[in-house]
């Protein structure tokens, strides 16, 4: 959308291929992208449409186009848009529908749910999250497949208790904590009690061990680092009393956050205040209105299509 918006901006056409040339995926992304662009009639400017737009602007053109009124180009920037989505919907959702069909319990967009298990143990999954679970005779393991789930642990049993969320495994006998899985990372807090947390290191296959007590946190990263802090005991699993709480996370990851508890899709379109680093506390009955708390400070612009699309532009 942004290509299509300014064809002349040389410097961002350059940012557009340094990312593509990055890493093979970004260009099967966009290449699949692109084709979805093309299908709707909006198709991403070549290099030509940029010289040719440079000429016009030299004044070589012989009959300059009028430049469409300020509400046509929004309603058709608005269309492009919704039309993208309604071609791209699949690609993006039918993953986590996948994932689903693995889960023995699973919960909807701003959907909380307490599971009892077999062992008097409860999980309290949030929005949008799912677990496996399995139990025999030696194991009692649950693995967070996405999302957030909250977990009070019955102590007496001789099996650990086991739980496991991308490459992180957590173990303990008795005790409460929350485990957040976002797309770059796992994010544990203990309430009370104790768990040892095993996570792979910065070097290549190397694992890395940390015990956790009441109040601490640890967050591991895909790319090896590892972040560990104390917060008040009460905020493990906030999101349960309806409230987000973050310690230094980036924008990024309580956007992704607040997306598990929004019913529309949130795009941003400035890669760099994804990185920004935030603490606070935000309502997640409200998650339009917490992303407007979250990016107002960065002098970022949140403009919704309610239920459908909410767009989220740096300054």
């Amino acid at each position: 959308m942004r290509l299509s918006a300014a064809p002349a901006d040389r410097a961002l056409h350059d940012a557009a291929g340094a990312w593509r040339a990055r890493d093979p995926a970004h260009a099967v992304a966009w290449r699949q992208a692109e084709r979805a662009w093309r299908a709707v009639a909006f198709a991403t400017p070549t290099e030509a449409d940029v010289d040719r737009v440079r000429a016009d602007e030299a004044g070589h053109s012989q009959v300059p186009s009028p430049a469409p009124a300020p509400r046509a180009r929004t309603s058709r920037w608005m269309m492009a848009a919704v039309s993208l989505l309604a071609v791209l919907a699949l690609s993006f959702y039918a993953p986590p529908l996948v994932m689903n069909f693995g889960a023995d319990h699973a919960t909807r967009t701003a959907e909380h749910r307490s599971v009892g298990l077999q062992d008097g143990s409860t999980v309290e999954l949030g929005a949008a999250s799912a677990i496996g679970v399995e139990f025999n005779g030696s194991t009692r393991a649950v693995r967070l497949l996405k999302g957030e789930a909250f977990f009070s642990v019955k102590p007496g049993d001789a099996r650990a208790f086991t739980v496991r969320a991308g490459e992180v495994s957590i173990v303990v006998t008795g005790t409460a904590f929350n485990v957040r899985l976002d797309y770059g990372a796992v994010a544990v807090l203990v309430e009370h009690g104790s768990v040892e947390v095993t996570m792979p290191g910065t070097a290549a296959k190397t694992q890395v061990r940390r015990s956790l007590k009441a109040g601490d946190q640890l967050v591991s990263r895909t790319d090896g680092s590892i972040e560990q802090s104390i917060l008040p005991v009460a905020e493990a699993g906030s999101w349960r009393r309806h409230r987000l709480f973050v310690d230094g996370a980036t924008v990024g990851e309580v956007i992704n956050d607040l997306r598990r508890y929004d019913r529309g899709w949130i795009v941003v379109t400035d890669e760099a205040l994804l990185r920004k680093r935030v603490t606070g506390l935000y309502d997640l009955r409200d998650p339009a209105e917490a992303l407007r708390v979250l990016v107002g400070p960065f002098g970022a612009q949140v403009r919704p299509v309610p239920r459908i699309l909410t767009v989220v532009s740096g300054s």
